[in-house]
């Protein structure tokens, strides 16, 4: 179990920092909304997963989560491109969500 919450835990130290990110960014970012949305899903629906059973329908749920986690990427490293977020920023977040990507997808069994 103390992997579940590591995996947790650095979910939401993603949604954590993209929330200071789009708050404190001198810059527009762009696609915040979906960038905040994609952000927000990754530990709801890995929290959704842990109150499944144990199979296929838990494993969907951490797909979902798996799915946002890319989307947040794709949408940090945009605005990394385009100089909206600075490098030390994007590559702590780009660095978390690949380990959260790869632990997910340790759960999943793919």
């Amino acid at each position: 179990m103390p992997s579940n919450f590591r995996l947790l835990d650095a979910a939401r130290l993603v949604v954590d920092e993209v929330n200071d990110l789009l708050a404190t960014s001198r810059r527009r970012v762009l696609c915040l909304g979906q960038l905040s949305e994609a952000a927000e899903s990754i530990p709801s629906n890995i929290r959704e997963g842990y109150g499944r059973r144990a199979g296929p329908e838990r494993k969907a749920f951490f797909r979902h989560a798996r799915g946002s986690a890319e989307e947040t990427d794709e949408r940090l490293r945009s605005n990394f491109a385009a100089k909206r977020v600075e490098a030390a920023r994007f590559w702590r977040l780009h660095n978390r969500l690949t380990v959260v990507i790869r632990m997910l997808t340790k759960l999943i069994g793919e």
